[in-house]
């Protein structure tokens, strides 16, 4: 073809294949028996039907791959043939195209469970789905497509040995049950911002379900504001008549839900188990023609998630609260730090999610006595005891990479500046999709007053565009007053800006009362005058009730929370 995958994307509605399992099995495949092995012993079969699909309208089909990763194979004892698989089924499928659909290379679980819940370790699983994407890209496919993921971090695994290891456009799909999570918990519109900004080109879902559960997951994934979403439901969910295994759904039925799809703002529909040639000709026919719908951008919002909350920080939304205690300058922390305290540290966490933080700031710095392993067992434990957001105050490159890596969601980076030392965590940001905090500091120096921050603020959100992917709230730096009385009026003048702009804010409120006595009674008059001025999110002790009942009435006076919601809180 003479123009490319993404080309295509951008200018029309694309119609994917359907179920090749279904297909094989009328061919004679047996149940147990290896799919992908057919690549080699009956490739004119694979190609039948790959053609039969290309007659019946599909734009793109997808390779006989699904399970060519080392760990299915084994199960077969060929995971010793990989790359000669993948290589296989994508010549297969250039074969039977001949230019007139795009070719994408399956990649399908590995069928293991990845760390900290199973035993499969992320680098093992990312070096298997390494060496199938390069095989796929050096047999000619156009595209990969990461397909009936049940857990986001392992799909996150295979986008990045995707985007790490070729120049391919990559689908990332989850697969989710009736409750609309994926078999490790993750909702619809966590898993497509997620995937989106670790920087999938399409995020979707696909297989489980039928045409209206899948409508259901789409509904939640435009939420999110991703740009191009792919669904793929099965023929219905399947049933037994007369002893036979029996998908119900027919393509008339799969042909009005995709008519459905594209008006809710999917970009490219197809079907999955149980469908055949006859299914996709129905789709084919629906959307030929059909425009796209213009899924609606997040203004004055920003999102970031762990496997499976998503936090949101926007214009007229309640403020968000980020716990302030696992600090290593904190004395609490650092006696649990020194003494390499575990349960006591994810106590520390877990006691302040209790007292109303909806995330957990990590200010854990690699030293003597905290080594960069410990910092990644702390976020692995985090996850197993509530899977609670983590924003990673982190300054330190290598380590902020590990963490962004492993971390099974959209990371918030505390923070970046103009500051020529944090050009690295500019870039890591970037290259992980994270939204981020950006300190209104200057190049070389603090700002004096409102302007400078102003100033400073704008110029920083001028170093990135919509290719990053990365959101930022702006941190206008709060000073102790005991230093520096009149930085506070400087600080909520910059705010007031903001906010007037549209631009998201944050605040290390802990910040006004350095050094001096009651510091809780500064803290609760600040961050009220703070709310009053358009503050979105704040940095703050959760356990600090009087703080926190503070925070509820200076929203429930400006309009963040409802009268009834105060009500309820204090009643």
């Amino acid at each position: 073809m003479n123009y490319s995958f993404l080309d295509a994307l951008r200018e029309r509605i694309l119609v994917f294949d359907g179920a090749m399992g279904t297909m094989l099995m009328r061919y004679g495949l047996t149940s147990g028996a290896c799919s992908e092995e057919w690549n080699i012993s009956k490739p004119e079969r694979i190609e039948e039907i790959h053609r039969s699909y290309i007659a019946a309208g599909a734009d793109c089909i997808e390779t006989n791959t699904f399970g060519a990763n080392r760990f299915r194979l084994s199960a077969h004892h060929l995971d010793d043939r990989v790359i000669e698989l993948n290589i296989a089924g994508a010549r297969i499928a250039k074969k039977a195209s001949q230019g007139r659909a795009f070719v994408v290379g399956s990649v399908g679980p590995t069928g293991k469970i990845l760390e900290p819940f199973g035993d499969l370790s992320f680098e093992d699983a990312y070096n298997a789905f390494k060496e199938q994407v390069m095989a796929l890209e050096e047999g000619g496919v156009d595209a990969i497509i990461i397909e009936t993921m049940g857990d986001l971090q392992e799909a996150r695994v295979a986008l990045l040995a995707c985007k790490e290891n070729t120049e391919l456009p990559v689908i990332c799909q989850m697969s989710f049950s009736e409750n609309l999570r994926t078999t490790s918990g993750t909702p619809p519109e966590v898993s497509a911002l997620v995937l989106w900004s670790l920087g999938a080109d399409v995020v979707g879902a696909n297989c489980s379900m039928g045409s209206d559960g899948l409508y259901r997951v789409l509904e939640r994934m435009v939420l999110s504001g991703v740009p191009y979403i792919s669904i793929q439901p099965n023929a219905g969910l399947p049933i037994i008549e007369d002893g036979k295994l029996i998908y119900p759904e027919t393509p008339e039925q799969l042909a009005e839900f995709a008519v459905k799809y594209v008006e809710l703002g999917a970009s490219i529909v197809g079907s999955c188990c149980g469908s055949t040639p006859e299914h996709t000709k129905a789709i084919s026919n629906a959307v030929r023609g059909l425009k796209r719908t213009a899924i609606r951008k997040r203004d004055s919002y920003l999102a970031f998630t762990s496997r499976t909350r998503l936090i949101e920080v926007g214009k007229g939304l309640p403020v968000a609260v980020i716990g302030e205690k696992l600090n290593a300058y904190a004395e609490e922390c650092k006696s649990l730090l020194d003494a390499k305290d575990m349960d006591g540290l994810v106590e520390l966490g877990r006691e302040q999610v209790q007292s109303g933080a909806r995330a957990i700031d990590m200010h854990i710095p690699v030293s003597s006595t905290v080594e960069r392993e410990f910092i990644r067992e702390l976020m692995i434990n985090f996850q197993q005891f509530g899977d609670v957001p983590l924003v990673f105050d982190i300054q330190e490159p290598d380590t902020l990479e590990m963490a962004l890596r492993i971390y099974p969601g959209r990371a918030l980076i505390n923070s970046i500046s103009l500051e020529p030392s944090r050009e690295g965590i500019i870039d890591l940001a970037r290259k992980y999709g994270a939204a981020i905090v950006g300190l209104t500091s200057g190049k070389y120096k603090l700002p004096v007053d409102a302007d400078e921050r102003i100033k400073n603020g704008e110029e920083l959100i001028s170093l990135f565009n919509p290719k990053d992917r990365v959101d930022i709230v702006l941190d206008p730096l709060v000073f102790s007053v005991g230093v520096s009385p009149e930085q506070a009026l400087e600080t909520l003048k910059a705010l007031e800006h903001f906010n007037s702009k549209g631009y998201l804010t944050i605040i290390g409120l802990s910040n006004i009362s350095y050094g001096l006595p009651k510091r809780s009674l500064l803290n609760r008059i600040f961050l009220s005058m703070a709310v009053s001025n358009g503050l979105d999110s704040v940095i703050l002790d959760p356990t600090d009730k009087d703080l926190m009942e503070t925070l509820v009435a200076s929203q429930t006076i400006t309009g963040r929370i409802s009268v009834l919601d105060y009500i309820k809180k204090f009643k």
